[in-house]
């Protein structure tokens, strides 16, 4: 173990004369007995990684948040296909008169400007009808809808929509739907139908669509705009300043045809959500579907991976942290932090890094025990660093708490922290594609790094 020994002169004895927040800090020795102190440092812990699957994760992006499509293709981790559900309701109820004739239905997706992999080429999604109600059923007080769920849809689509992605147009891509849905509708509002002047019954009626990409050959994704700020678009569907379904018709004496009745995200509906299909063959993480099983970077090529959408989650142990104990008969922790470093190369346009990771305490089970906390009560989390010449990405956590509950439960028979899972946001699980590799530190010895400064005395 290397251990880097500065001594103190004064400043250890503040330390010591501050409160704790943590009654359980002091691991030996409740006694302070010299006024002499010295500072040791170690990085040299033996640390194991492995990679497991979360079995359910909440993937409910929320009111006003963008539409995410695309599909990833990651030969190493498993690939990831994102199914999206949307709620739909019409924007405002239209009077049409009764000589007006039904011309077409079409559905329109505006970039919001988000993107990820090749922009030039075409992209192809199928819309097909929801024939469930989206919200959860099993929980009344449930807020979130999770990545296993998927919902009835109808067996032949509404519409295929080619993508034309250039993100930085602005124009909408539309394809038209089924004339049939188209037809239906429009004579419910010449009819009168409750369903199309109340938003309550039209969301009883029709629950809304799911969104399937077609496009499978490469990783790609895209962002669309729910709703706008902006003025009325114009008739052309190209100038749609959001998400939206149109129904055109034309009524006798108009100079021009364009007449339409739009059908938008309901926006007091939370319950938008994304089911995630996960294919894993060929991986290592093939047969990784029995909660508590893991696969350790020494099985996987010496790497652990974090990948949204399919539930994969960096776990870390700590096998040789206890050994801290033997450093001193009278010994106190005053930092620690847990330093994670991508894997050289295995990042770039098309394998982003995540924005922020977060921890959890986890059991052999790899159930989410509960968050990691510091302190004084907050997550414990880190974004995405870069080193000063901007050249290597990282992540600090501090695990100060952490480090002190894990020596003393050796000694105090407290709960039984047994590792770290390693996690991305909510938002970025369900609405983003996002991969971190770590590599173990078989080979080189600060890509995984547990830093403690403690005090003897």
């Amino acid at each position: 173990m290397k251990i880097r020994i500065l001594l103190l002169i004064g400043v250890v004895a503040a330390i010591f004369c501050t409160c704790d927040p943590d009654g359980d800090s002091r691991v030996v020795g409740d006694v302070f007995t010299d006024s002499r102190a010295v500072l040791g440092y170690v990085d040299s812990f033996s640390l194991k990684l492995s990679t497991i699957r979360l079995d359910s994760f909440p993937t409910t992006t929320g009111i006003g948040s963008n539409i995410f499509v695309g599909f990833c293709q990651d030969a190493n981790a498993g690939n990831v296909l994102p199914e999206t559900y949307l709620p739909i309701q019409f924007a405002e109820k239209t009077n049409i008169r009764e000589d007006a004739e039904y011309d077409s239905l079409v559905i329109c997706f505006r970039p919001s400007g988000g993107w990820v992999g090749d922009t030039l080429l075409p992209k192809e999604i199928k819309i097909y009808e929801v024939k469930e109600e989206i919200k959860p059923h099993y929980l009344a007080e449930q807020q979130n809808m999770f990545n296993h769920q998927k919902l009835k849809r109808s067996d032949n689509e509404l519409a295929t929509v080619r993508l034309e992605p250039n993100p930085h147009r602005g124009v909408a891509s539309w394809a038209r739907m089924s004339d049939s849905l188209g037809q239906i509708w429009f004579d419910m509002i010449i009819n009168g139908d409750d369903a199309m002047d109340r938003h309550d019954y039209f969301e009883q009626y029709f629950n809304g669509i799911c969104i399937v990409p077609q496009t499978t050959s490469c990783t790609w994704g895209l962002d669309f705009v729910t709703t706008s700020t902006a003025f009325p678009a114009s008739k052309f569907v190209e100038d749609a300043t959001q998400f939206e379904i149109r129904l055109y018709y034309r009524e006798s004496g108009d100079d021009e045809d364009g007449s339409y009745m739009s059908f938008v995200v309901k926006d007091s509906n939370p319950y938008r959500y994304v089911h995630f299909e996960n294919d894993r063959s060929g991986t290592p993480f093939e047969n990784l579907d029995i909660d508590g099983d893991r696969v350790y970077s020494t099985e996987s090529n010496h790497v652990s991976y974090i990948q949204t959408g399919s539930g994969l989650a960096l776990r870390i142990d700590f096998p040789t942290l206890s050994s801290l104990n033997a450093a001193s008969e009278y010994m106190k922790v005053i930092d620690a932090h847990l330093i994670i470093k991508p894997k050289e190369f295995s990042f770039d346009e098309n394998n982003r890094l995540p924005s922020m990771l977060y921890l959890a305490l986890t059991d052999e089970s790899n159930d989410l025990l509960s968050n990691l906390t510091d302190l004084s009560g907050s997550s414990v989390q880190s974004p995405l660093y870069y080193t000063s010449d901007g050249q290597q990405p990282y992540y600090v956590f501090s695990v100060l708490r952490f480090v002190r509950r894990f020596i003393t439960q050796k000694i105090e028979n407290i709960d039984n922290v047994m590792a770290l899972i390693v996690l991305p946001s909510d938002i970025e699980n369900a609405s983003m594609f996002k991969r971190l590799v770590v590599d173990d530190n078989s080979q080189y010895a600060e890509n995984v790094q547990l830093q403690i400064y403690y005090v003897t005395y």
